[in-house]
């Protein structure tokens, strides 16, 4: 707070030196001056403020002020940026009209804007330049430099323009790029047709399937097609187009009619009708275009069986004395079954009038023989008809034992001495049961059967 009377500062509550001299000090002398009226006081009081504020609202700032320089600075550097732009101009007109022509047009993604490029690029250029120049007038300094610059970036964008029409190079590349976007749309237009034909032609080969499909199962029922010409025209359908439940339905018919070949088969087997058997496989072999895994197994199984009722029938007949019979079973028989071999064996036994009496294991040369074949021999006889299967094909023995032994049967003829003899005549029944025999001996005695003792 501050003394009323004095003025000078003091603290609360303190009283202002002030009061006590003034007590001690004598009254003023009155003022005897004359009374000034009180508005010329204020008038005067008014001008001393007036003049007072005039004076603190002087510029005082010196005469080259930050604010001043900054202007003048900001006014150079534009007009050094006009130029600048104006020189980019010119540069980027060169190089898009001349130097990357190439580039552009190769590049797919910039061949279809380039033809704007060309003009679009050095004109925004050439607009900033002129903007520059114009904003960097306001300083007086470079106002020569400011008029340069846009007078240079007008010239500049009215050349640019100027060879647009006189130099229409865009025209030419953008007709060879609409004509390009033609050929496009026509390619496109043309693989769009193709696709919607080759989908026509698949839904219409869907649909031939389907009906083909269809009336192989019919005719099959029908009994028109057998396996084999059911086999056949599956092959003619193209399975990598079918859908699934097409290719469901030709694995399914194809299970069937294996089934029922199978089982047709076997029931000529349980009737020992093998010639039907035979003579069936033989004809669904003629009708299919290609091998069958299903014959070949069925060929397998069947034809030993078939050959085996050959012998047992041909030496049936040949003890009942018609030896011309058998032969005529034979020589059928002989057409139908692959290992003409074992067949012409039996032949040359019934022409011999071999009944089978002679032989220990008469069926050695015609099926694989089994424990139970061999389970009453002794082992002299397995000794015997091990080597009867060598005798079969005129081979002579060293051994004086199995020479008088053979010598006696009525089908021997031994031709071929033991050095000379090859086992590449035997057929694949005679090599297993050849071997099968020699296990047998040996598994009865180590040495074997012992010669000449």
């Amino acid at each position: 707070m501050f003394c009323k009377y004095c003025g000078r500062e003091i603290k609360e509550g303190e009283i202002c030196t002030c009061r006590q001299q003034s007590s001690k000090t004598p009254y003023p002398k009155p003022d005897i001056r004359p009374v000034i009226h009180q508005q010329g006081k204020n008038q005067k009081h008014v001008q001393l403020n007036q003049n007072q504020h005039e004076r603190k609202s002087i510029n005082r700032s010196p005469a080259g002020s930050p604010n001043q320089r900054t202007a003048k600075k900001d006014g150079k550097g534009l007009a050094v940026a006009s130029f600048l732009l104006s020189f980019l101009l010119l540069v980027s007109f060169v190089l898009l009209r001349v130097v990357l022509q190439g580039f552009m047009q190769e590049s797919t993604m910039l061949e279809s804007i380039y033809p704007y490029l060309i003009y679009v690029v050095p004109f925004l250029l050439g607009l900033g330049a002129f903007l520059c120049a114009i904003f960097s007038l306001q300083d007086a300094r470079v106002r020569t430099l400011s008029i340069s610059g846009i007078l240079i970036s007008v010239i500049f964008v009215a050349g640019i323009f100027a060879s647009k029409v006189l130099f229409p190079y865009e025209a030419d590349s953008y007709v060879a790029s609409s004509d390009r976007s033609d050929e496009e749309d026509e390619e496109e237009v043309g693989k769009d047709n193709s696709k919607d034909t080759e989908d026509a032609s698949k839904e219409e080969e869907t649909a031939e399937s389907d009906s083909s499909i269809s009336q192989i199962k019919s005719d099959y029922q029908k009994g028109t097609l057998d396996y084999a010409g059911v086999k056949n025209a599956l092959v003619k359908l193209d399975t990598d187009k079918l859908e699934s439940k097409e290719a469901e339905e030709v694995l399914a018919l194809q299970e069937q009619t294996e089934k029922d070949l199978e089982d047709s088969l076997e029931k000529f087997a349980k009737s020992s009708d093998y010639e039907s058997i035979l003579k069936k496989l033989s004809k669904q072999k003629e009708e299919l275009k290609d091998e069958d895994e299903l014959i070949i197994k069925l060929s397998e199984k069947y034809e030993p069986e078939y050959i085996l009722y050959l012998d047992t029938e041909s030496k049936n007949l040949l003890a009942q004395g018609k030896k011309d019979d058998a032969l005529k079973l034979l020589k059928n028989g002989k057409t139908l079954v692959e290992d003409t071999d074992a067949v012409d064996n039996l032949i040359a036994e019934a022409e011999e009038g071999v009944t089978g009496g002679d032989y220990i294991l008469p069926e050695s040369n015609s099926r694989y023989l089994t424990d139970a074949d061999v389970s009453g021999l002794t082992l002299q006889q397995l000794n015997y008809a091990k080597n009867e299967i060598y005798a079969r094909h005129g081979r002579k023995f060293d051994s004086k034992e199995l020479q008088n032994y053979f010598g006696s049967k009525s089908w021997y003829n031994g031709t071929v001495n033991a050095a000379d003899f090859k086992e590449t005549v035997f057929n694949e029944y005679e090599k297993k049961n050849a071997e099968f025999l020699r296990q047998k001996e040996f598994a009865m005695h180590d040495g074997g059967y012992q010669l000449d003792q």
